[in-house]
């Protein structure tokens, strides 16, 4: 199957990212933020590289994040953030998507094998 560069594959998984916070949070700011792990890639926001290598591993074909269906950008700590207001807002979940990304404009250059990439979330209450 050849997909589109940046088109969402069968493979697209959700991911919940469940916060938490005490009762004492009321009136606070939570604030996040995404790190990629191994550097990003240069295909744009929210990618990164296979970190495989060698035999086994996918050739231009790395992962990408999504929040609500947009990259995320990485190390922006200014974009992603809530205001506890009530004690209804102590617990909420973000739906992030990981899916695989061709990084090719060529199907040609694109190799089948295993992929992985990581990225961290940074929370803080402020």
């Amino acid at each position: 199957m050849s997909l589109a560069r940046g088109a969402t594959t069968p493979a697209q998984k959700t991911i919940p990212m469940n916060i938490s916070c005490p009762n004492d949070s009321v009136g606070n700011t939570v604030t996040y933020w995404f790190n990629p792990i191994g550097g990003m890639s240069t295909s744009g926001d929210g990618i990164v590289d296979n970190m495989l290598t060698g035999t086994g591993a996918a050739n231009k074909v790395g992962v990408i994040f999504k929040l609500s269906g947009s990259p995320v950008v990485f190390y922006d700590t200014d974009s992603y953030n809530y205001k506890i207001n009530s004690s209804n807002d102590l617990n909420k979940t973000i739906n992030l998507t990981a899916d695989y990304y061709r990084q090719s404009d060529s199907s040609a250059d694109v190799t089948l094998g295993l992929v992985k990439g990581m990225m961290e979330v940074v929370i803080q209450e402020d």
